[in-house]
């Protein structure tokens, strides 16, 4: 039984800024798939040209090969769709696209879609990342402050702090697994080709980030919708725990959303320095988009793709 359009991966390969999409390719390839596979994501100029190896082969390619190449640039093969082209909002059209969902939101498209004719509402869909510390930073400090007043009622100033400390501490933690839940169980979640809803629920979800992964106004979450899911959780945790521990572990898990959108935004716009930290989480969440979408979920943090076992790639 062959691969259906909306199973099929596509094979990204960059070359001069372009992305290309090679998978229908990568088995008619004479050096093999395998060489392929191992470049998804890279730029790929170097080996191309013949200046640096891959599995052990240098090869300069001649000007056909390039000639081959340009029928899969994406940007080419993007020209003419008309979600990606139109000028009304987009957003309800995205169920028809049925079996081919899949594949056409892992074709990265380099710019942005309007989702509804509405002028009103398209910029209601649209975000600057500096609003979300704005927003949400002040609560984190002000029941901090909470937490510490409240805890001195039967403790010392000293004993208050660390306490604090603590549970603001498992509030992170606690958001990083939430971050990674959220991203491989939630976000990664697979429509029914056959469900319209389902499509247009997904695209709202995340799949509008994996099709236009550097929309800057779309990257982090709005606070109106946040502030509703902030609502929930403040009425689970505040009937769960203490009153003091509620407002350190609260805080906590806030101030761990505000770093994960503040981490992600940079990975997608940022230029961290060579080598550090931060260029290895750059890379290895670029991977994550254009070289292999089942592993690599964790954006603040690697530990629970060590823990589940869905570690990506960082930089060759």
């Amino acid at each position: 039984m062959g691969i259906g359009a909306d199973e099929k991966k596509p094979l990204l390969v960059q070359l001069n800024g372009q992305y290309y999409d090679i998978a229908d390719f990568a088995s008619k390839h004479p050096g093999g798939a395998k060489v392929l596979n191992r470049l998804a994501g890279e730029e790929i100029g170097e080996y191309i040209r013949g200046g640096k190896r891959i599995m052990g082969v240098r090869h300069e390619h001649s000007e056909a090969a390039y000639n081959m190449l340009e029928r899969y640039n994406v940007t080419t093969i993007q020209k003419g769709d008309p979600l990606i082209e139109s000028k009304t909002g987009m957003l309800f059209k995205v169920g028809s696209l049925g079996s081919e969902y899949w594949h056409w939101i892992h074709q990265p498209y380099d710019g942005t879609l309007r989702l509804f004719d509405s002028d009103l509402l398209e910029s209601m869909t649209r975000t600057a990342w500096w609003v979300v510390p704005s927003v949400w930073l002040p609560i984190v400090a002000l029941f901090s402050v909470i937490s510490v007043v409240s805890f001195s009622s039967s403790a010392d100033v000293y004993n208050s702090i660390l306490l604090w400390s603590a549970w603001f501490v498992i509030g992170v933690l606690t958001w990083t697994l939430t971050e990674y839940s959220l991203h491989r169980w939630v976000f990664h979640w697979k429509p029914s080709p056959e469900s319209p809803n389902q499509i247009l629920l997904h695209f709202l979800a995340h799949g509008l980030h994996h099709k236009t992964p550097m929309d800057g106004d779309r990257l982090v979450f709005p606070p109106v919708p946040a502030a509703m899911i902030v609502g929930i959780f403040y009425l689970i945790y505040s009937n769960t725990f203490q009153w003091p521990v509620f407002c350190a572990f609260g805080a906590g898990k806030l101030f761990g959303y505000v770093m994960y959108d503040m981490v992600h935004y940079y990975l997608h716009h940022g230029s961290p320095r060579p080598r550090s930290n931060l260029h290895f989480r750059k890379v290895y969440h670029h991977n994550h988009h254009f070289k292999n979408f089942d592993v690599g979920f964790g954006i603040s943090t690697s530990l629970w793709d060590y823990v589940f076992h869905t570690l990506g790639m960082g930089p060759l």
